[in-house]
């Protein structure tokens, strides 16, 4: 009987020791507020981005995007990049590049460019994560 009541209380302890955590907004999204995002607190301490040269190409009126991204690190370092277009509302309209591999040096500046293949592109997002 004794062993059965201090497993007992442990189980209740252990129970008690897991406690809920809340979930972020989504008016707190990143993916919201920013056109970058950075999936590792390391990488965004590593890239800088610089402002995007943003244009329609004359024709297709689709759009193209530049984005400069450095790194600021001492060390080369591979950075996996993907661009998703989106519409006025910032809904993806189903068209992404597949990721790609940046290797950028030391102190040096990449560009990250992509076009749109259709006109409903209106926004853009960039999505940078380290190549492992």
């Amino acid at each position: 009987m004794r062993h059965a009541t201090l497993f007992a209380s442990l189980l209740l302890l252990s129970a008690c020791a897991t406690r809920p955590y809340p979930a972020y907004a989504i008016e707190d999204d990143a993916e919201e507020r920013a056109s970058v995002v950075v999936s590792d607190r390391s990488l965004q301490g590593a890239v800088r981005v610089g402002k995007a040269h943003v244009e329609r190409v004359p024709g297709s009126n689709s759009l193209r995007v530049v984005v400069p991204i450095r790194n600021i690190d001492d060390e080369e370092i591979q950075v996996l990049a993907q661009m998703t277009f989106r519409n006025r509302q910032k809904v993806s309209i189903g068209d992404s590049t597949n990721r790609q591999v940046l290797v950028i040096p030391p102190g040096s500046t990449m560009e990250f460019a992509s076009t749109s293949r259709t006109d409903e592109a209106h926004d853009w997002l960039v999505r940078l994560s380290w190549n492992k």
